[in-house]
């Protein structure tokens, strides 16, 4: 007896798993990838380059062209950075850092040398 052309499998449509791949007999195995599963890798902090701070040494207070040489040493760790030198970048950060401290140190020193001569020479004058 015919089945109607309806109800011939081909035209049956699936229900569930609408497709089923077929195994491919080239292949080994179903799952070819395998995840190994260990100890969370601590989390390495970027070396910092302090290039903010070297720029405002360099404009706002330059004694001795140290804020020059502080720009200079945050340039080279941002590019040892850049390249995946990551300890040459920490030292020369470290460096630029140094720079900017001493930069710092000096601008504050002037400033209030400067306040205390105005004060002083404006007490003798009144």
């Amino acid at each position: 007896m015919a089945q109607p052309p309806s109800f011939q499998p081909e035209f049956v449509p699936l229900k569930g798993n609408e497709y089923m791949r077929r195994e491919d007999p080239h292949r080994a195995s179903k799952f070819e990838h395998t995840a190994v599963l260990g100890l969370p890798q601590p989390v390495v902090p970027q070396p910092r380059d302090h290039i903010i701070w070297s720029i405002c040494s360099l404009v706002y207070g330059n004694p001795c062209c140290l804020g020059m040489l502080a720009v200079y040493f945050s340039i080279k760790s941002r590019d040892r950075k850049m390249v995946g030198d990551l300890e040459g970048a920490r030292q020369h950060g470290k460096t630029a850092r140094c720079y900017n401290v001493v930069t710092l140190t000096l601008l504050i020193a002037g400033l209030l040398s400067c306040l205390i001569t105005y004060g002083i020479i404006y007490q003798i004058a009144h």
